[in-house]
């Protein structure tokens, strides 16, 4: 098994590195599950239903001069658009999440990211402020390239 460490992970938007952002978790895929139930049967049966690929959430530095990663990302919340995936043609940019200098998970073709969460800043007295922005999944499942 190859192991990946994630001493360089980082996250990019379309060609830039997002500045800072060195932590991220993909939320994994849940298959939904409908059940059966009628008075006639003595247990419910369940059947396997639609697909749900997920959210994603990534954090780091803040960084307010980062033009075309973070305040790029803070507007596509706020104006609620969507970001391709890294394989499909963009609607704003594409975003990755790299393991390494080469590894990422990207949304297959169709699919989205809508950022529903950002300008979420901390910032203490004795530390690096951090952001976090959050995202969820539609229309495709997250692949690794």
């Amino acid at each position: 098994m190859a192991t990946k460490s994630g001493r360089i992970a980082r996250v990019k938007l379309g060609a830039a590195t997002v500045a800072g952002q060195g932590t991220w978790t993909l939320g994994g895929f849940t298959r939904e599950v409908i059940e059966e139930d009628s008075w006639d049967l003595d247990i419910k049966k369940k059947y396997f239903s639609v697909g749900d690929a997920g959210t994603i959430t990534f954090s780091g530095l803040y960084d307010a001069l980062d033009a075309t990663g973070q305040n790029l990302l803070n507007s596509v919340c706020l104006n609620s658009s969507a970001i391709g995936g890294g394989i499909s043609t963009a609607v704003i940019a594409t975003l990755k999440f790299y393991v390494d200098n080469t590894s990422y998970w990207t949304v297959d073709t169709g699919g989205t990211i809508l950022i529903t969460k950002c300008q979420s800043i901390t910032m203490e007295k004795s530390a690096m402020g951090t952001v976090d922005f959050e995202g969820v999944v539609s229309g495709g499942r997250v692949i690794f390239e």
